[in-house]
């Protein structure tokens, strides 16, 4: 496949050999034929994605794919795959599984064609899910491309796991949901996101149910999301909306079944005071982050076991009625004990090693519990169950180690690592901007300074500028300066529409300048000389005060080590490397990354980013980045091109 005469040769036109990526490939190999793990770093333009993919495919094992978003997995399934087997000629079978949000539901949208409000309200949009629905053959959401996620006819037909009637469904032998189940069961390899496999390795652990086969390997790409992603589905979370969720689905079955009353109408009642009393007393505690050393007082503790009780007598009373619907009352009293046994955990805080807090969303408030550290539970629930895994993504390393990434996720300190350089040129390609004076960015000048810099940058660039921003009040500010100034650039500001869409207008203007916050520093690829400019305002690093973020670094502490150098920065880091990445995407890409903080170079910590960053020209003044962009955006560094046979491999033996 691989070799001076091999398939990828024969059908790549001007295909060039990528050392690094041919080791990455042996390593994945290896490890899914010696059942090994490995921790892989590769490089922007290693060519990664086929590097793990062909060894998947080859294996003869079982392999599932685990991506960071959907958008992934959507480009695996409909790029690589079909490279992989066609140009390729490998026989294999491939399948998609998402969450159920993904997918339509059948019976969910007859219920919504039925309903007045959304056939007056939203009746274009609900005409065109049904009209697609009609020629569809995954039911997938990502097919339409004129229905955001977050609409309200979406959401209107499509159920989570507490809203599906199972196999009582009308509809089952059509479900969508179903089929991709189905699918995936069989496939040799299936491609999954990373949400959906902790979520069902959660499941796992707590039913003994799951989803997901018991394949022969693992292999997460964007392996960086791991640590926050499983902590999030390991924890435990309870919403005032789904209680009330619980009450509207009972209140319906009440109206269809017409079953007997035996006093659940009273205790439906009762319930919607008692949860709307609990949520309002929680509420002000979202102002204080953590809460786990917050005393709570009788008002609370009543509150909540009074809610309990409520629960308790709910249960009661369906189990009275259960004769008319047996298994349709099992569901709701199983859900509504599954509540209780949340509430439990989160309000009398049962997990001691877990941090909790209290969120606020647009349409419900949330109590949250999540484990501080995830090591221990991916050794039980992941390590020990997939006889291969495989992490991987382009930014794993900080100052050349892959020590904080292993000692975040709890690797046993013998796990196989690869680091796999870029083959870009960056002397040639980048230039980093390392302005000095700049003020910190805690001084009172500072944003007006940012402000007039990222103005004059832009200016140079004739736009083709990516801004990103570790605040969205900064992005403001900044915005309202560029805009004041009347630049001759479209300016497009994060939230004015889809990622997706935002991206698409930013490459087919050559001449647009984004700004965005954090869900663009990953993810954006754009290739060409519509984007020639990347501005960092800060260093990123997570606010202490994040509740997460304190009780990690609270638990860095108690281990003896400094939480800001051996936790804080090298998530920074991370970050950091993401945001630099967006700029080179291609052999031909040139362009300037602008880092405008100056603790970068000025505060000792600083040589831990510099270190990670890759080894683009630098430049401290705006005189010299003028020079170099004048100069072709080519100007000879003094480097040399990286040579792509620079890895370093570090295997167990």
């Amino acid at each position: 496949m691989i070799g001076p005469a091999g398939r990828l040769a024969e059908v790549v036109p001007g295909f060039q050999r990528r050392v690094g990526q041919e080791r990455m490939m042996r390593a994945v190999a290896r490890a899914i034929e010696e059942r090994e793990l490995l921790v892989v770093e590769a490089g922007t333009g290693t060519g990664k994605t086929l590097a793990y993919l062909l060894p998947a495919v080859l294996s003869g094992e079982q392999v599932i794919l685990s991506t960071g978003t959907k958008t992934l997995q959507d480009q695996l399934a409909q790029k690589q795959i079909p490279f992989v087997r066609e140009a390729l000629g490998v026989n294999f079978s491939a399948a998609v599984l998402k969450g159920r949000g993904s997918y339509l539901c059948l019976h969910a949208l007859g219920v919504a064609r039925r309903s007045p409000a959304l056939a007056l309200d939203h009746h274009a949009e609900l005409w065109r899910i049904a009209r697609w629905a009609a020629g569809t053959k995954t039911g997938d959401r990502a097919e339409l491309e004129h229905v955001s996620e977050g609409s309200p006819v979406w959401r209107a037909v499509t159920v989570d796991a507490e809203q599906c009637l199972g196999r009582r469904c009308p509809d089952f032998d059509a479900c969508f949901l179903m089929k991709a189940r189905r699918e995936a069961e069989s496939a040799d390899v299936l491609i999954v996101n990373h949400h959906l496999f902790f979520a069902d390795l959660a499941l796992r652990a707590t039913s003994g149910f799951s989803l997901l086969p018991n394949a022969g390997a693992v292999v997460f790409d964007e392996a960086h999301h791991i640590e926050d992603v499983a902590a999030a589905h390991f924890g435990v979370v309870v919403s005032d909306s789904r209680v009330k969720r619980l009450a509207h689905d009972v209140r319906r079955w009440l109206t269809a079944s017409r079953a007997p009353d035996r006093g659940l109408g009273g205790d439906l009642a009762q319930l919607d005071r008692d949860v709307e009393r609990l949520f309002a007393l929680f509420r002000p505690l979202a102002q204080r982050g953590r809460i786990d050393g917050v005393a709570l007082g009788e008002d609370h503790l009543g509150a909540y076991y009074k809610l309990d009780n409520t629960l308790r007598a709910l249960e009661g009373g369906l189990a009275a009625v259960a004769p008319h619907d047996p298994e349709t009352v099992e569901r709701l009293a199983q859900r509504s004990a599954l509540l209780r046994g949340d509430l439990a955990a989160l309000v009398l805080r049962e997990r001691a090693d877990h941090v909790h807090w209290v969120e606020l969303g647009p349409r419900a408030t949330f109590l949250r519990a999540a484990p501080t550290g995830v090591g221990g539970l991916l050794a039980d629930r992941l390590l020990a169950a997939f006889p291969a895994v495989v992490f991987t993504s382009a930014t794993l390393t900080t100052s050349g180690t892959f020590d904080h990434f292993r000692g975040r996720l709890g690797l046993p300190p013998d796990t196989a690592t690869l680091r796999v350089d870029s083959p870009f040129d960056y002397p040639r390609q980048a230039l980093l901007y390392l302005p000095r004076d700049m003020p910190p960015p805690t001084a009172p000048t500072a944003s007006a300074a940012l402000a007039e810099r990222i103005l004059a940058l832009v200016t140079l660039t004739e736009g083709r500028a990516l801004l990103l921003f570790t605040s969205f009040r900064q992005l403001q500010a900044v915005h309202g300066v560029l805009r004041s100034a009347g630049l001759p650039y479209p300016l497009l500001v994060q939230g004015d529409g889809s990622k997706e869409a935002l991206l698409e207008r930013f490459r087919g203007s050559r001449s647009a300048v984004l700004l965005a916050t954090a869900t663009f520093w990953e993810g954006v690829d754009v290739v060409g000389d519509a984007l020639s400019l990347v501005v960092i305002d800060r260093l990123p690093f997570a606010p202490p005060s994040d509740p997460m973020v304190e009780a990690r670094s609270e638990a860095v502490r108690a281990r003896g080590e400094n939480p800001f150098a051996s936790y804080q920065v090298p998530s920074a880091v991370i970050t950091l490397k993401q945001g630099f990445g967006r700029l080179v995407r291609h052999q031909d890409d040139r362009g300037i990354v602008a880092i405008l903080d100056p603790r970068i170079v000025t505060a000792g910590y600083g040589r831990a980013f510099l270190e990670s960053l890759p080894p683009a020209a630098r430049a401290a003044t705006m005189d010299e980045v003028t020079a170099w962009w004048r100069g072709g955006c080519a100007a000879d560094a003094g480097g040399s091109a990286v040579d792509e046979e620079k890895t370093e491999i570090d295997t167990p033996g």
